[in-house]
């Protein structure tokens, strides 16, 4: 089962999903500069260290099924720029009264910068990975803690 006990399939969406409900003017579309430089994402480096654990598939699908906008309650986030560019969503509020997020690694000031080896600065991107969990063999979320990259990975099992 990994380095922590079994997570429920809110639990670990909502760590994902989180970069998603930004209302940063830095990172909306609609009011970002044209001009702003981009980060493209390459394909990362092993991360170390990574924190294992599983979701099963029966859990999952009600929680995709109300939605991403249902998921997104209790998160908040805001833009982390590096050098200027967005580098990903720093979380400020994790569900701090929900006694399920107490054992993943995972808290406020930490950056997630990818879900399932992809992007999710827009809210498409996040919805695109949304949409492919429901077929997907594991949730992946990339975060950087303190210049440090980290990862979750939860095996999803039917």
């Amino acid at each position: 089962m990994g380095l922590f006990p079994r997570a429920g399939a809110g639990v670990a969406l909502t760590l994902l999903f989180a970069c998603g409900a930004s209302q940063s003017p830095a990172t909306d579309p609609a009011r970002r500069d044209a001009a702003a430089p981009r980060v493209v994402p390459s394909v990362a480096p092993p991360l170390a260290p990574v924190s294992d654990g599983t979701i099963a598939r029966s859990e999952l699908l009600p929680v995709l099924d109300a939605g991403l906008g249902h998921f997104l309650r209790g998160v908040r986030v805001e833009a982390s720029l590096s050098e200027g560019a967005f580098e990903g969503y720093r979380l400020t509020h994790l569900y701090p009264d929900d006694p399920r997020f107490q054992a993943i690694d995972l808290r406020p000031g930490d950056v997630v910068l990818r879900v399932n080896r992809r992007p999710i600065e827009r809210p498409e991107q996040a919805q695109r990975v949304w949409d492919e969990l429901r077929v997907a063999s594991q949730l992946l979320v990339e975060y950087r803690r303190e210049g440090e990259d980290r990862a979750l990975r939860f095996a999803i099992v039917d």
